[in-house]
């Protein structure tokens, strides 16, 4: 058997993934922040609207953005120890390792994008070379292969290798060289591994979704239909703004029926959410996990600390010529005398 159709086949334990729609544990913990953050953005947008203050509307869609956040990663550390096999954590402390690996992620991905933003840097340059008359032409005729072939794997690993390996090895506890690393050996041993996969989560993930918004929308038609029937009222904004300027009976049936459907819709789309974390945790229990990334680790540390280095001399260099070109505007050379005053004679 070749090693893409080893590959196919063991990429059916993906399927597994789908058992997370069911999770209520995580699914707890996940909205249980988010509603945390609904809570905060919609007080805060009620006092930006009253005082006319729009930072109160950013505070309070940063608190919503970071209560996400800390859902989406605390319900994958939930997900990370239940595919790994260890003792489930309290609520508490899954919400608080999932600030914690939310904070690491950022930092992930901010290192990920610079990476990115190098090799962009190292294409336009070798670009610009291939202005040179004469050679140029001929250098590109190489150069553009390459390039492109380079730019479009370092795509296809941030769009499938860097989320599926990094976090799940974030919400194992790894801390963010070690995640970087993981991802660095995956790309180079595992990447078809990783790849395939990728793919059969994705297709699973559409099944799911087509299947779950195909109910919850279908319902929601249903059930406002017979609502317009029985209670004489349609759920709609229109309904909503009623029981804002004060209405009452159709406007608060409008107004409960409006945040119902908000509310399934949360439920629905982080139920789907469930699965793709599942399998990503998957993804990095049978293929990522098992990795020797202890040499790769130390070349990581090592060149970040040639960077730190390289950035601590460049500062001081810099410093030096300020402290020179500030001496040489001072008087007298910046010997510290100041030249004597001449009169003119009488």
């Amino acid at each position: 058997m070749g090693t893409l159709s080893r590959q196919v086949n063991e990429a059916g334990s993906m399927v597994d993934a789908v058992d997370a729609v069911t999770d209520f544990k995580a699914l707890q913990v996940e909205l249980a922040a988010a509603a945390v953050g609904v809570v905060g953005l919609a007080l805060f947008a009620t006092i930006a609207a009253k005082s006319g203050a729009f930072s109160a509307f950013a505070f309070g869609y940063l608190l919503f953005v970071i209560c996400l956040g800390t859902g989406f990663n605390a319900a994958g550390v939930v997900l990370m120890d239940e595919s790994a096999g260890a003792a489930p954590r309290p609520f508490l402390d899954a919400l608080l390792a999932g600030v914690f690996a939310w904070l690491k992620s950022l930092v992930v991905f901010l290192i990920a994008g610079a990476g990115v933003l190098v090799i962009f840097a190292a294409v336009a340059l070798l670009l610009w070379i291939c202005k040179i008359p004469v050679i140029g032409p001929v250098l590109f005729f190489f150069a553009f292969p390459a390039s492109a072939l380079v730019l479009g794997l370092s795509f296809l690993a941030v769009a499938f290798v860097l989320a599926p390996v990094a976090l799940p090895a974030l919400w194992s506890g790894q801390g963010v060289m070690a995640a970087l690393a993981r991802v660095a050996v995956a790309i180079r041993n595992r990447l078809l591994a990783v790849l395939v996969r990728g793919l059969v989560l994705a297709l699973l993930l559409v099944v799911a979704s087509v299947l779950v918004w195909f109910a919850v929308i279908s319902g929601l038609f249903a059930t406002g239909a017979m609502s317009m029937g029985i209670l004489r009222t349609a759920i709609d904004p229109a309904g909503l703004m009623n029981m804002m300027g004060g209405g009452t009976g159709a406007g608060g049936h409008a107004l409960a029926g409006l945040l119902g459907a908000v509310l399934l819709l949360v439920v629905a789309g982080t139920a789907l959410s469930q699965i793709l974390k599942k399998g990503w945790c998957l993804i990095y229990v049978q293929v990522v996990r098992d990795l020797d990334v202890g040499a790769v680790e130390a070349e990581m540390q090592q060149r970040l600390a040639q960077v730190r280095q390289q950035a601590a001399a460049m500062r001081e260099r810099v410093q030096q010529q300020d402290t020179a070109a500030h001496a040489a505007q001072m008087p007298n050379g910046g010997n510290g005398r100041v030249p004597p005053v001449t009169t003119p004679g009488r």
